[in-house]
């Protein structure tokens, strides 16, 4: 008689932490949803231009898809087991919950496809924006990147096979194999953000360093390396949590069970919220996310007539003026990490 309460407090002390995951993860869920709605609009509105803003759309809908089809997949979950805890002798009860009951360690290996994307979407924001003397680093980022997706493939593929042979799961070779697993994909995760983060803040320090003299005012470019350094660290922060969620057990599982509902809600939601505030800081007509960054603005001509200055000063730029020889055809080039600008012009010096 004293095993009976005892199950069925264990049963019900489940059943409250599926309850809690459930109603923050659709708190998140709907704060995702919004994110979603308003970068799509505003794709769609400025027009999929180019190449890479095809991708992050198509992109952005899948991870939205999973997470949505993970979220509606942890209702049912939920009231399966809400209905078995309630009517443990209702036969169409228990079946519907004992159908919704076996995959849910696969759909918790599935939705790790988010985190894989999101991370490539980093690394390829980091190789776009770095330098190109900087561009040979990037084989770290990529490395982690791939050691994760080669853990979230062999997660999937134990979590299909642990479920038509149910005795697999319990085997302790098993269980060792899936905790090792789980644990490298959050560390190579993390170490992959960490040092793309890295590299895209070296390159906005450099950026800074030689803009300062000639632009002394902070520029819209750095302005969007900023936002990115600051939500890659934000970023790394949820992964962070998640491996030290990983390591704190509770009576039912650990405490990154409950994590990685909202989690993966971040990792979805990241590319929108960042595409959403770098457009923030920029007009319709530049605000380009992955392939065009640094941002390039359409090239100026100035055009300057002839004088008789000895010397002329452009930013920092100094041209110096030989009485005795003409300049024709001179071209210069001022680049910054956001504008082209071209001066062009028919310059005729002599001294009078």
């Amino acid at each position: 008689m004293a095993s009976a309460p005892s199950s069925q407090f264990v049963t019900g002390q489940g059943m409250m932490y599926h309850n809690f995951t459930l109603t923050v993860q659709t708190f998140f869920f709907g704060g995702y949803s919004v994110l979603i709605l308003l970068s799509t609009r505003m794709l769609l509105k400025r027009g999929l231009k180019t190449r890479p803003l095809k991708v992050l759309f198509v992109l952005g809908l899948f991870m939205y898809t999973l997470s949505a089809a993970f979220w509606a997949y942890s209702i049912a979950y939920v009231v399966g087991n809400m209905q078995a805890y309630i009517d443990p002798q209702n036969e169409q009860w228990l079946r519907f919950s004992n159908q919704v009951s076996p995959p849910l360690p696969l759909f918790h290996a599935i939705v790790l496809v988010n985190f894989v994307l999101s991370d490539g979407i980093v690394c390829w924001r980091a190789w776009v924006i770095s330098r190109r003397n900087y561009r040979r680093y990037i084989v770290f980022p990529v490395a982690f990147w791939i050691f994760t997706i080669i853990s979230t493939t062999a997660l999937i593929v134990l979590r299909i096979v642990d479920i038509p042979d149910a005795s697999i799961g319990p085997k302790k070779a098993f269980i060792r194999a899936i905790d090792v697993l789980q644990l490298q994909n959050m560390t190579t995760s993390l170490l992959s953000n960490i040092s793309a983060t890295g590299l895209i803040g070296t390159t906005a320090w450099r950026h800074r360093q030689e803009m300062r003299t000639s632009f002394p005012e902070r520029s819209r470019v750095n302005q969007v390396l900023a936002l990115l350094i600051e939500s890659g660290v934000l970023y790394c922060l949820t992964g962070v949590l998640g491996l030290v969620s990983q390591l704190i057990r509770l009576p039912h599982g650990t405490l990154n069970d409950i994590w990685l509902s909202d989690n993966i809600q971040f990792a979805g939601a990241y590319a929108p919220a960042l595409l959403l505030l770098i457009s923030s800081h920029q007009s319709s007509d530049d605000t380009e996310y992955l392939g065009t960054l640094p941002i390039s603005a359409r090239p100026r001509t100035v055009q300057f007539a002839p004088s008789e200055v000895q010397h002329r000063h452009f930013s920092a730029i100094q041209f110096g003026v030989n009485s005795s020889v003409e300049t024709d055809s001179t071209q210069f080039g001022a680049r910054s990490g956001a504008e082209t600008v071209e001066i062009e012009g028919n310059v005729t010096e002599k001294k009078i």
